[in-house]
């Protein structure tokens, strides 16, 4: 019998969002009989946490590492001083490039074994913190687009030297990679899709089926996200608002939270935006998203948005603004439409997909047969792993 692969995978938090979910979709997936998995958690901290598989090993990182996803200038703004000298501390050693010896250390205080396999689940600190290490295979997962946002810009020369120990990056699309392969002048990457927890999403959809989709003034129209701003809701309530007022009625519902809330429920308010409902944080927006007539997404910029997939699956078309990965899943004209990245284009691909509702209706119709292939991307992580 062959033996059992053991891999680690290295996250920085598990808050809300597309990393800490996939991650958890993916080692859920991975079988049990190959592979036992440990997750090193440098900041134990996050709503996701408690999604972790219940096989996962998980390992809390030394206080070290406590500051490593925490924000200095939102720090300032809380007045926590201690956690305001670990996260200078953490900076003086990136600056300098200690933090390639100070990770060989803490490493020993934490993990107590040499895995087969070393993924860093999120690129940045994670890709050098196992870059350091000695895991006989390193991995490093990039999922989101370098050419628009490099959250590495501050320490190029540590990661491009951290990247030359990695032996593969993986990328969640193919703009992903070739823009990640070109801003590092590295070449040892493949794209695989991000998993998607089919199981999970229908297990949702029976165990709530009590939607407060209800609008009547025209289609329902819904947006799933942390309210960031990545996501650029502002523009899309802008856009909701020009089309609404252009005669082309409809119900925008608004899922999610974070620290861009008020100034959006200002803005709504400020415009009297009627029509507009938040819905707040939900962590089964399925039943929602189904009963919706159509999905947006309005982002400046994604890696793979596991929430356009999600849509999909649920049978709900999608209107996207044109960044990576959204090629590879509005694949057909029954899926939706890819806009412009603007808003100009937002707002003018928003009155096309609400002038007709007759279309909206076949294409949720079209998407009964909808079929996303979790098979074969499973397949795919299991040959590099």
């Amino acid at each position: 019998m062959t033996a059992k692969k053991s891999i680690l995978f290295v996250n920085d938090e598990m808050k809300m969002g597309g990393v800490a979910r996939v991650l958890n979709t993916l080692m859920a997936a991975l079988p049990e009989d190959r592979y036992d998995i440990d997750l090193l958690i440098l900041h134990k901290e996050g709503m996701l946490l408690e999604e972790i598989p219940s096989k996962v090993h998980v390992i809390e990182g030394s206080s070290f590492f406590r500051e490593v996803d925490q924000s200095l200038e939102l720090l300032w703004q809380e007045k926590n001083i201690g956690a305001i000298a670990g996260k200078i501390r953490l900076i003086a050693y990136m600056k300098t490039g200690l933090i390639r010896k100070r990770i060989v250390s803490e490493r020993k205080k934490i993990l107590h074994k040499q895995y087969d396999v070393e993924v860093a689940a999120k690129e940045g600190f994670c890709t050098i913190f196992t870059a350091y290490g000695d895991s006989k295979r390193k991995i490093n997962w990039v999922l989101t687009d370098y050419s628009v946002c490099n959250y590495s810009h501050n320490h190029m020369p540590l990661v491009k030297k951290a990247l030359e120990k990695i032996d593969l990056n993986i990328a969640d699309s193919e703009k992903a990679l070739i823009a990640y392969e070109t801003v590092f002048r590295v070449s040892n990457g493949v794209t695989i899709h991000n998993l998607m927890d089919i199981d999970r999403i229908m297990k949702c959809l029976e165990e709530d089926d009590g939607s407060e989709i209800n609008g009547t003034d025209g289609p329902n129209v819904i947006t799933v996200a942390r309210f960031h701003p990545q996501k650029s809701i502002d523009r899309l309530l802008i856009a909701s608002d020009e089309v609404y007022q252009g005669g082309n009625h409809h119900t925008l519902y608004l899922i999610g939270g974070g620290e861009e809330e008020e100034a959006l429920r200002k803005m709504v308010k400020d415009r009297h935006m009627n029509h507009v409902v938040f819905l707040g944080y939900r962590q089964n927006p399925y039943a929602d998203m189904k009963k919706a007539d159509l999905y947006v997404s309005s982002s400046l910029y994604e890696g793979f948005a596991t929430v356009i997939s999600e849509s999909l699956i649920v049978g709900t078309p999608v209107l996207a603004t044109e960044v990576s990965g959204v090629q590879e899943q509005i694949t057909k004209p029954e899926y939706g439409w890819i806009v412009e990245n603007s808003q100009e284009g937002l707002t003018e691909g928003l009155k096309r997909a609400l002038c007709s509702i007759d279309e909206l209706k076949n294409m949720k119709l079209c998407l009964k047969e909808y079929h996303y292939p979790n098979e074969a991307i499973l397949e795919q992580f299991m040959e590099v792993l």
